[in-house]
């Protein structure tokens, strides 16, 4: 029999990595965009360094449950159009999810600047400190940052037209268990009154 729904460890890795994700892209753009008096940016971004380096860590564990445990089948036929861009899609997303917090950390290095986990430890610099090249992983970062942002809202509208639009279970087929199961008992109530 077919596997049509994630696993709880993968769900969980899922929906850790997409909160990590947004709340450090936005403490991120919060501390690059707005003007604010020195040290409330400095603590923004040290914010935003704790938060964003943590995925490495999560983008790591879910590579490799992903590389073990593979993905359940797809739930509903895709066209061969939707299928390829879904594929292009997800790996534009992994790669992202690895590329952005590494140039990040590559300038934190160049840069000189600590680069906190979760302010719990620092990871080592991974250059010695090379001012110059500051500025090429900083336009990096940034560029990697947006090219995420609109990677996610894609990912996000996409769920949402399989799920509203073509109804099928690609949705649900990651979302928690226990809020399907209130749907399933819903439902149920629904049938039987």
């Amino acid at each position: 029999m077919e596997r049509r729904q994630y696993s709880s460890t993968a769900k969980v890795l899922h929906w850790t990595m997409a909160v990590v994700i947004i709340c450090s892209w936005a403490v991120g753009y919060y501390s690059s965009t707005l003007t604010v008096p020195q040290k409330i940016q400095a603590d923004s971004i040290m914010l935003h360094k704790s938060i964003a380096t943590v995925t490495l860590f999560l983008v790591a564990a879910r590579i490799a449950w992903r590389l073990v445990h593979g993905a359940p089948q797809p739930s509903c036929d895709l066209p061969v159009f939707e299928h390829k861009a879904s594929l292009l899609g997800h790996t534009a997303l992994y790669l992202c999810m690895v590329a952005l917090p590494m140039s990040g950390w590559l300038w934190s290095s160049a840069a000189g600047y600590p680069i906190p986990v979760a302010k719990l430890f620092f990871l080592p610099p991974l250059m010695a400190k090379t001012p110059a090249l500051a500025p090429f992983f900083k336009q990096t970062h940034i560029v990697l940052a947006y090219t995420i942002a609109v990677l996610v809202v894609g990912h996000v509208l996409m769920a949402l037209k399989h799920h509203f639009i073509d109804r099928n279970d690609s949705l649900r087929s990651m979302l928690p268990s226990w809020l399907l199961k209130d749907k399933k008992q819903d439902k149920q109530r629904s049938i039987s009154a």
